[in-house]
This record gives structure tokens, C-alpha cells and sequence, in this order.
């Protein structure tokens, strides 16, 4: 572009001024210099060509804009959320994931929507975070799996309160000894009602258990034995969502799935956004077999995860 004089350097400042900070139209401005809606366009143009005008799009919080949508692109997510955190520390990304996962929810959710949810530290924070939520009903997606502030009563509980609905809960093991006993709970009057909302679920937002490296409640079950979980791990389970084991390479493993009292793969994959929410040290490789698994359409996670993600698809 070539030099530009004093005079028009004023011109087109002032041009700029008026449109991108006073916050008038292009034709207002025409009519003002008495130049054509044309010429203030070109003129406009090369306000920002030369440099008078500059942009700075910054997004205030800690969603990492760049990064999500790069994690979106590569593995063609309906959404992806990159959180930035202050430390790597298990608490601090957990605590951040919540939040940003509890904002999130908060955005998506309609009155006619009905949530389905399991369980984990990181869902137990983003119930903590809710303030309220449109009327939608709220489904456990599986049985309890670990400690009682963690457990899917509370999480939906505490969802279900925000949202002033009906929570369907499912007072019953994620995990029984044999098929036999799992079938037997799976008969009780209140678990047949929960597990009946299952095709009305709209959207659910599911955590992500690693078990190699083990990170998560539902490996520590006390319900599945050494020998269980020695067999799992020849199998080459990696990850879980609920109860639905996953394999390194996205398949899903049902080995145990009849002892469970939880969703199952195939009614997972019929609700229409399923957005995984994981992060933490140990998650990389769990949160990629649950990629590659196409059990879920979108992901909340952190930084450093998203980057190794990104780095190692």
C-alpha cells in the first residue's frame, strides 16, 4: 500500500473513529462528508490495511478460544472446550472444568431438554457450580461407582435441585458380583423407572475413568475383583464412561457389561449430544480411546490434555 499523506491519515482516523467506536453506519457517515456509502467502505478498508485501525479479539476467562476449536477440527467434535488452569494439580483442573462445565450447561440446556449424567469428582464440582438451570428433568446414567459427595445420587440431586425438576435417580450398585444379582436389581420398581428415562435423554455430560494409568472410581470398585480387573486389562480396556469399558483403540468391551446396572453403549450413542468432561494428568490416553470410540460428540477438558491430544492423536 502506498504512503499515506497527513491528510488523509486524518481522514481516515476520523472515518474510523466514528464508525468502530461511535458506532455509526457507514451510510451516516456518507452523508455527513458527503461521500458515497462506497467510498467510506473502501475508505474503512484501508484504515484497517494500513494499520490505523487493529484488532484485538481477547476472551476474558479460562476457555483457551485457539485451542478449542483446533481440538473441534481434528476430531470433528460438535463442540470442544479448552480450559487454561492454574496448575496441573488433580483438584485445581477439576475444580476449573466444573465451572466452565457448569457454564456450559447452563448455555445449552432448554425447559424441553432431559439431561442424563453419571458420576465423578469433576460432574460432583460442575453441580456445586450451577446456580440454576431451565425446568429439565435429570437422569443418573449409571449406579453409584465411589464415594457419597461423587456419587450419581448427589450429582443429579444437586443438578436437579438447580434446575427445580424431577431428578431419576438410581439407588443401586453401578456393579453387581454376577449377572444374576444384576439382573435382579436391574428389576426393582424404582430402577426399571429411572433406567426407562434413558431414551428421553437429550443431552449428557459423562466422565471420562482411566485405567491405565487407574483413575477412576469405577476401576476401584470393590464390586470387580483383581481377577476382573487383570482380564479387563488383556482385553486392552483403557477408559469408561459409566459402566462401558473402552478398548485403546475405541472399541468397546462388554465383558462385564451384564453385571452392570448402568446405560449401555448402544443407548448411549441414541441421545443426540453426549459431551465428555475430563481432564488431569492421567486422562490422556482415556480420553482418547473415548474419541476414537464416537460415544462422544463433544469434550470439556484441559489445556495440558488438549495439547497432548492435539500433539498425539
Amino acid at each position: 500500500m502506498a504512503p499515506i499523506g497527513p491528510d488523509e491519515l486524518v481522514r481516515l482516523a476520523h472515518i474510523a473513529r466514528e464508525h468502530y467506536i461511535a458506532g455509526k453506519t457507514r451510510v451516516e457517515i456518507a452523508e455527513e462528508l458527503g461521500l458515497s456509502r462506497f467510498k467510506v467502505g473502501r475508505l474503512l478498508d484501508d484504515a484497517v490495511k494500513s494499520g490505523i485501525v487493529t484488532f484485538d479479539i481477547s476472551v476474558p476467562g479460562p476457555v483457551d478460544v485457539e485451542s478449542s476449536l483446533k481440538l473441534q477440527r481434528r476430531y470433528g467434535l460438535k463442540r470442544a472446550v479448552v480450559v487454561r488452569t492454574p496448575t496441573d494439580a488433580s483438584e485445581a483442573v477439576q475444580e476449573e472444568l466444573g465451572k466452565v462445565g457448569a457454564d456450559l450447561l447452563t448455555e445449552l440446556a432448554a425447559p424441553e431438554d432431559v439431561i442424563g449424567m453419571t458420576a465423578g469428582r469433576t460432574l460432583g464440582r460442575l453441580a456445586d457450580s450451577l446456580d440454576s438451570l431451565p425446568g429439565c428433568e435429570v437422569v443418573q446414567l449409571a449406579g453409584v461407582a465411589g464415594p457419597v459427595q461423587a456419587t450419581g445420587v448427589e450429582v443429579i440431586r444437586r443438578v436437579a435441585e438447580a434446575a427445580r425438576s424431577r431428578g431419576w435417580t438410581l439407588y443401586a450398585p453401578i456393579v453387581a458380583s454376577d449377572p444374576e444379582a444384576a439382573a435382579a436389581i436391574r428389576r426393582q420398581h424404582d430402577v426399571q423407572q429411572t433406567m426407562g428415562q434413558y431414551s428421553k435423554v437429550t443431552l449428557a455430560l459423562v466422565a471420562i475413568g482411566s485405567w491405565a494409568p487407574a483413575d477412576s472410581q469405577f476401576f476401584d470398585n470393590p464390586a470387580i475383583t483383581a481377577e476382573d480387573h487383570a482380564a479387563l486389562l488383556d482385553s486392552g480396556v483403557q477408559a469408561d464412561i459409566g459402566s462401558i469399558l473402552i478398548d485403546r483403540e475405541g472399541k468397546v468391551v462388554n465383558d462385564i457389561q451384564a453385571r452392570c446396572v448402568a446405560i449401555d453403549d448402544g443407548e448411549l450413542r441414541r441421545i443426540p449430544e453426549v459431551i465428555g468432561v475430563a481432564g488431569g494428568a492421567l486422562k490422556h490416553d482415556a480420553v482418547r480411546a473415548a474419541l476414537k470410540s464416537g460415544l462422544i460428540d463433544s469434550l470439556v477438558t484441559d489445556s495440558t490434555l488438549a495439547y497432548r491430544l492435539l500433539e498425539n492423536p
